[in-house]
């Protein structure tokens, strides 16, 4: 209970992160391009956690990206968010994220795939995206991909206090097979 506590402290502040105006500092005109930092917890906590564990988080940090986002519409990260959290769940038995590169590749892919099909939800509910709406995906897919490797580390120091402790996870892993 206390670690799930101190998860949702971690995920309100990357929240309140990524929805203020702290991160305005950092981006990069004139699109006013931002890295995802919602996305990175999420490819970090959906390759630490077991299955059953990570569609939650999934779906927490994809309800608090719908919640945060500047579109007012519910739904379309959620969706996004679990469904792509399923998917790296299953992919990290093929894909080790030990490595940066290997950790930035994926970000990137996820935030082209999340992002994607979080518009294309929009797009189906009526709402219109701006005309420079591929020019910020491909932005933020890299910024975040440039980005994640080093967040991604910073959360490794905090996963042991998360209840994200990746080596034990792997390790209960290893002893199933």
């Amino acid at each position: 209970m206390v670690r799930w506590i101190r998860f949702l402290f971690v995920l309100w502040v990357v929240a309140l992160l990524d929805a203020g105006h702290l991160l305005n500092t950092i981006a990069i005109p004139p699109f006013h391009i931002k890295p995802d930092l919602l996305l990175v917890f999420l490819v970090f906590a959906a390759c630490n956690l077991p299955v059953e564990k990570a569609l939650i988080v999934s779906f927490l940090i994809g309800f608090t990206a719908d919640v945060s986002s500047e579109t007012g519409l519910m739904g379309p990260y959620t969706i996004a968010f679990t469904v792509f959290g399923a998917i790296i769940c299953q992919l990290r038995r093929v894909v080790l994220m030990r490595r940066m590169v290997y950790q930035a590749l994926t970000i990137f892919v996820l935030t082209m795939l999340i992002r994607g099909s979080a518009q294309l939800l929009m797009l189906l509910k009526g709402r219109e995206i701006g005309p420079n709406a591929y020019t910020m995906l491909w932005g933020t897919a890299a910024y975040s991909a440039v980005l994640g490797p080093f967040l991604w580390i910073v959360l490794s120091g905090l996963s042991g206090w998360l209840g994200l402790d990746p080596e034990s996870h792997h390790r209960r892993r290893s002893v199933r097979r």
